[in-house]
C-alpha cells in the first residue's frame, strides 16, 4: 500500500491486527484489475514522525481499512501535545501519488497555537475548545494545514490594547499554516469580540514568534489601521506598530486596562494618519515612539488638523499619561486645533497632566512673543474703554504680547481658565472664567490695563497682567458674539484694593482637585 502510494514503508510503528479478504480468479494470467481487496485492522500504540513532517503523532489505538481505492487510518491521539480526532486518508488514485490528507477535529488551547506555530502572544489564549483541522500532504514537501473555530469556549486577551474574549462568547478562527521548519502562517484571520484581523504571521528558525503583520485590524470603534506584532524572545513582551489608519482616544480603553502581559513593557510604534484627541482636533501624520513599561512614556511629532508641525512628549504619570506639547509657531498651531484664529507666530508651550476622572486634564500654557491681528473679542473689550490707538494698532500690524500664560482645567465638555494673562508693551490683560467648547459659550472676567509697560510698573502689586490701573470687564455670550461689559470707574481703583470690589469668576461644578 504505501509503496503505491508513494509513502514510506515505514509510516509508522505499533501493533497491528489486521484481518484481510483478498478475491482474484483461478487462472493463468491474473492482471491486477482482477484482484479485490478488503482490509480492517486495528494499530496500537501507534507513533509516526512521517505522517506530518516535523511533528509526531501518537495514539493507543486506531482503526485501519483498506481497499483498491485507498488507506484510512482514523482515531484519537496527539500530534506533538495537541489532542486529535482525525482521520489519514491515501488514496490510491493515478494522480494522488505522493499526496495524502489529514481531516478531523483537534483541541484548540495556548498549546496549540505554539504547537503549530501560529504566532499567537504568550497567554493569550485560555480555556480549551474545539477546531476543524485539514492537513495536506505532499511527497517532498513541508505539509499545509488549516484549521477553523467558532472559538467557544476559549478565552482570548491582548492586554496592550485592552481586548478580551470571554470563554463563553464565540468568534472565529482561521488559520492556513505551512508546517515546515519554522512554520509559516500564510493567513490568519481573528473576527471576535470586536476585533476584525486579517494578516499573516512569521516564526523565529529556533522558535517563537518572528513578526506578526495584519493588512487592516479593527477594534471597538478606536482603531482601525494595518498593525505589526513583533517577538522580542521568550519571557519579552511583544512590540506592537501600527503603521497607518486612525486611532480615536476618545473611544481607547482606560489605561488601567491596557497592561502589558510580559516583563519590561512592549514598545509602541505609532505611524498614523489620524490620532482623533476630541471632536475638533486631531494629530495628523503622527509619528511616536513609546514604551508601555508602566504606562505610556516616549515622544512624538505630528500636525494638527493637517496643520503645522507640534512635538509632544508622553510620561506616565498617577492617573494616566501625562502629555507636553511644543510648537515653534504658536499662532499656527492655535489656529489648526480652532482655539485662537487670531494669533501670529510666537512660541508654544502646554503641559496637561491627567486628572482622576477620564478626560479630565489640569493644564498650564506658555506662549512667547506672540501677535494678536483682528480678535473680534478683544476689539470689543479695546472699543469698550476706547483706546483708539490700540484697536488700529491691533488691526492694522498686530498687538505684540511678549508672554502669555494661563492654569485651566480641561474637560471633555468646557475649559476653565483658573488664571490667564497676556503681557505687552501695550496692553496687559488678565481673564479667568469657563468657555463651554461645545456650545462655545463664555463666562469670563479680568481687568485690561493700557500702556502696560509704564503701567505696569507697580504690578507687584496686582495679579499678573494687570497693572495697578486698569479697567475691570466681564465677558458673556459667545465666542462669535460676545458681550463684554466694562466697569470704567474700576479704574480708579488702584491694584492693590482690586481684589476688595472683585468676585469670584465663573468655575466649573463638580471639579474640586
Amino acid at each position: 500500500f504505501m509503496t503505491k502510494a508513494a509513502q514510506p514503508v515505514a509510516l509508522g510503528e505499533g501493533s497491528a491486527r489486521i484481518r484481510t479478504q483478498l478475491r482474484m480468479p483461478l487462472q493463468k494470467k491474473i492482471a491486477l484489475k482482477d484482484v479485490s481487496y478488503d482490509v480492517v485492522g486495528t494499530v496500537s500504540n501507534f507513533r509516526s514522525d512521517r505522517v506530518v513532517p516535523n511533528r509526531v503523532i501518537t495514539a493507543d489505538s486506531l482503526a485501519v481499512t483498506a481497499t483498491p481505492k485507498g488507506l484510512t487510518i482514523a482515531g484519537q491521539g496527539l500530534i506533538g501535545a495537541v489532542p486529535f480526532d482525525v482521520t489519514y486518508a491515501q488514496s490510491f488514485a493515478p494522480d494522488q501519488k505522493g499526496r495524502a490528507r489529514i481531516e478531523g477535529s483537534v483541541t484548540l488551547s495556548q498549546g496549540t497555537a505554539e504547537e503549530f506555530g501560529l504566532g499567537l502572544p504568550a497567554g493569550m489564549v485560555s480555556g480549551q475548545g474545539q477546531g476543524e483541522v485539514e492537513i495536506d500532504l505532499v511527497k517532498g514537501s513541508p505539509g499545509r494545514l488549516r484549521l477553523v473555530s467558532d472559538l467557544n469556549r476559549i478565552g482570548l486577551t491582548i492586554p496592550e490594547l485592552g481586548w478580551s474574549k470571554p470563554a463563553a462568547g464565540r468568534g472565529r478562527l482561521e488559520a492556513v499554516v505551512q508546517l515546515g521548519q519554522p512554520p509559516k502562517v500564510e493567513r490568519l484571520v481573528l473576527d471576535a469580540a470586536g476585533l476584525k484581523a486579517n494578516g499573516s504571521v512569521s516564526m523565529r528558525p529556533g522558535g517563537g514568534l518572528d513578526v506578526a503583520r495584519f493588512d487592516r485590524v479593527e477594534l471597538g470603534d478606536w482603531l482601525d489601521g494595518p498593525v505589526e506584532i513583533r517577538g522580542r524572545g521568550a519571557g519579552r513582551a511583544v512590540g506592537l506598530a501600527v503603521l497607518g489608519g486612525s486611532v480615536d482616544l476618545r473611544r481607547m480603553p482606560a489605561a488601567a486596562d491596557r497592561k502589558s502581559a510580559a516583563k519590561g513593557g512592549s514598545p509602541l510604534d505609532l505611524r498614523l494618519d489620524q490620532l482623533r484627541v476630541s471632536d475638533s482636533i486631531s494629530l495628523t501624520s503622527f509619528r511616536g515612539d513609546f514604551s508601555l513599561a508602566g504606562g505610556v512614556n516616549g515622544s512624538f511629532i505630528s500636525a494638527i488638523n493637517g496643520m503645522g508641525t507640534v512635538k509632544g512628549t508622553v510620561v506616565p504619570s498617577r492617573h494616566g499619561s501625562a502629555i507636553r506639547l511644543q510648537s515653534n509657531d504658536a499662532g499656527q498651531t492655535l489656529t489648526a486645533a480652532k482655539i485662537f484664529s487670531s494669533a501670529r507666530g510666537g512660541s508654544l508651550d502646554v503641559q496637561l497632566t491627567p486628572r482622576a476622572t477620564p478626560g479630565h486634564y489640569d493644564g498650564t500654557a506658555r506662549i512667547r512673543n506672540v501677535r494678536v491681528r483682528n480678535a473680534s473679542v478683544l476689539a470689543e473689550l479695546l472699543n469698550a474703554i476706547s483706546v483708539v490707538g490700540l484697536l488700529e494698532q491691533m488691526m492694522d500690524s498686530g498687538l505684540v504680547f511678549n508672554e502669555a500664560d494661563g492654569e485651566f482645567l480641561l474637560t471633555p465638555d468646557a475649559v476653565e481658565v483658573r488664571r490667564g494673562s497676556a503681557i505687552g508693551a501695550s496692553l496687559g490683560v488678565s481673564m479667568a472664567g469657563v468657555y463651554q467648547s461645545k456650545s462655545g459659550r463664555l463666562a469670563m472676567q479680568g481687568v485690561v490695563s493700557p500702556i502696560y509697560l509704564l503701567n505696569g510698573i507697580g504690578a507687584m502689586f496686582t495679579r499678573r497682567g494687570e497693572g495697578v490701573f486698569g479697567f475691570n470687564y466681564t465677558l458673556r455670550g459667545t465666542a462669535e458674539d460676545p458681550q463684554i461689559d466694562v466697569n470704567p470707574l474700576s479704574i480708579l481703583t488702584p491694584g492693590m484694593f482690586r481684589e476688595i470690589f472683585r468676585s469670584g469668576p465663573p468655575v466649573l461644578q463638580g471639579n474640586g482637585p
